[in-house]
């Protein structure tokens, strides 16, 4: 089944929701008929969390048509408006995979928000590190370039790409994957472990693309 969940941003603090054009889709309901069920039982729905909508355009070369009127449902809300609908053999199906897909999304948000904690808590380990790395002086922002060094590592991608790519301004491990977190702090480790050895940046970056490292101890 396609995908059902979505995240309200691309950081780790975002919250999981589904959309009443999805509720329609997978439940073999029009548009119309969930939206008025939802309306139906509003008050009870905002005594679930504040009832967000979009107003989404008409598609693109398509003829005629209006704005609609999208509402945006958190994991509760979602699950009591399902709850009034018909069990019928897609409406079942429907419900266990948005009930699957809901709980993946907020594992992946809090494994992204623990390990994002982990790394901030080595974020003075690093620092330290290069404050103590003989050859900081040799470098104009040996902060900036090295961070800039373990996001590609990580992602493939520069800082600015990686931010660029979720069109938000904000720490760059916020915006990771759970995947390129785990990256992210693997080559943060060695490169806490070379600075110590007083490793040039050529040879950190070496390393870090799959080379070996000779210093002078």
């Amino acid at each position: 089944m396609n995908e059902l969940v979505f995240k309200t941003t691309a950081l780790s603090t975002a919250e999981p929701y589904t959309t009443s054009d999805i509720i329609a889709e997978y439940s073999n309901n029009e548009h119309k008929s969930i939206r008025k069920l939802i309306e139906t039982h509003k008050t009870e729905i905002e005594r679930l969390g504040v009832l967000e909508f979009e107003i989404a355009k008409p598609p693109k070369n398509s003829k005629g048509g209006r704005p609609r009127k999208i509402y945006h449902l958190n994991e509760k809300q979602a699950t009591f408006l399902i709850t009034l609908l018909k069990n019928t053999p897609n409406v079942v199906a429907f419900k266990f995979e948005l009930t699957k897909q809901f709980y993946s999304v907020r594992e992946e948000l809090k494994q992204r928000h623990s390990l994002r904690l982990e790394d901030k808590s080595k974020r003075k380990t690093l620092t330290d590190a290069i404050k103590e790395w003989n050859l900081k002086d040799k470098y104009p922002h040996p902060y900036s370039m090295l961070t800039n060094l373990l996001c590609k590592t990580a992602t493939g991608l520069t800082c600015k790409q990686l931010k660029e790519r979720y069109g938000v301004d904000a720490s760059i491990t916020e915006l990771m994957t759970v995947e390129e977190l785990g990256n992210y702090q693997q080559a943060e480790n060695k490169v806490i472990a070379m600075l110590s050895l007083n490793a040039d940046y050529q040879q950190i970056k070496a390393l870090l693309s799959g080379g070996t490292l000779q210093v002078a101890i």
